[in-house]
Parts: structure tokens; sequence; C-alpha cells
């Protein structure tokens, strides 16, 4: 493979690790003499799509949240969309943390936006949502979707369904491919046996 900054050949490491509530994860490094670095991670076993949904209460909010690589959280109530990219990283939470991840995102975009009265009353009204859910004032819903089905919502509360194929393809998946031109067949024989 071709460093993309200064065309040399790339050194790649690929390795497997067991983690829990993923099973097994693939870390690959991407490194050239150069500087040029890219590294990543991704639950190698693809299950059903599936999508959690579960209400937000100032009661449940120890829940644990698994976000793979590939999971978009929605909060529709405030109008909140947190999709994979390719530099996505899995996580585990609980239903305070994203509240609260959320809070302080909305907290920077409102600074951003000072001088627009429009932005600055609707962060202003997601702020004010965010703290009743919190106080126990108001709830909230969260959705979890996963078009590889490597996240999770551990609760006995939540609804838990498979997502259609079509449902599926209209997520963002978070991935970052790399076209392994100029192998010869005994480099991509090797690989495989890496996998």
């Amino acid at each position: 493979m071709i460093c993309p900054s200064c065309g040399s050949d790339l050194k790649i490491t690929i390795t497997t690790y067991k983690v829990p509530f993923f099973d097994e994860v693939i870390l690959t490094s991407v490194v050239c003499e150069c500087g040029f670095k890219h590294s990543d991670s991704f639950i190698a076993k693809i299950r059903e799509p599936t999508r959690f949904k579960i209400k937000i209460r100032s009661d449940n909010l120890s829940i644990k949240i698994v976000r793979s690589t590939s999971g978009t959280i929605k909060i529709p109530e405030i109008g909140v969309e947190i999709e994979p990219g390719p530099a996505s990283q899995a996580f585990i939470t609980n239903l305070e943390g994203i509240l609260r991840r959320v809070y302080e995102i909305v907290e920077t975009v409102m600074k951003w936006n000072k001088d627009d009265e429009d932005k600055v009353k609707r962060c202003e009204w997601i702020l004010e949502k965010i703290t009743k859910t919190m106080n126990g004032k108001d709830e909230l819903t969260l959705i979890l979707e996963d078009p590889f089905g490597n996240s999770l919502i551990v609760s006995s509360d939540v609804l838990m369904e498979t997502m259609s194929k079509e449902e599926a393809e209209k997520l963002k998946a978070g991935i970052t491919v790399f076209e392994l031109t100029g192998l010869s067949e005994d480099d991509l024989m090797k690989l495989q046996d890496r996998f």
C-alpha cells in the first residue's frame, strides 16, 4: 500500500483483541517514515441491524450505553443526532453521560452564535429540556441505531427492534476503507491469514 502523503510503502499492523460487549475488535495501524499515520478500530462481527429506544428520566440516568463505531444516537425531541464519521470511536457511558456531552456541545454552539438571537434561543430551549429531564420534570427519548448491531443499551426497560435492510443502509457506518492496490498475491494471503 502506498502512502498518500509521499508515495512510499506503508507499514500496516493489524491486531485483534477480545473486548467485553464488543466480542472481537480489530485494530489497524498504518504508518509511513514521512510521518503519515492512520489508525482505526472496528468490530469484527456483524450482527442484525438494531434499534434501541429508551425514555430518559431522572431515575434511570445510570443506564449503560455501549456505542460502537457504527452507532448513531438520536434524541428526537430536541433535534439531536450524533452520527459516526471516519474518526468515530466506540465508547461506554450512561444516559447522564450522553446528556452532559450534548449539553456541553450546545453551550459551545450558543457561544459561537451569540449574535444570532434565534440560534441562542434554540440553544437555551435545548439546555432547558436537558436540565428539566435530569431534574425529573421532563422526559426525552434516546434512540441508538447500529447497522451492524454492535451497539447496546443495557436495560430491561429498553425497546429493541431489528431494523430493515433499507433503514440500515440509510445510516452512516463510520468506516474508513483503504483500497489495497499494488499488493502481491503473497501479501494478500498474509493479510488474510491475520484475520
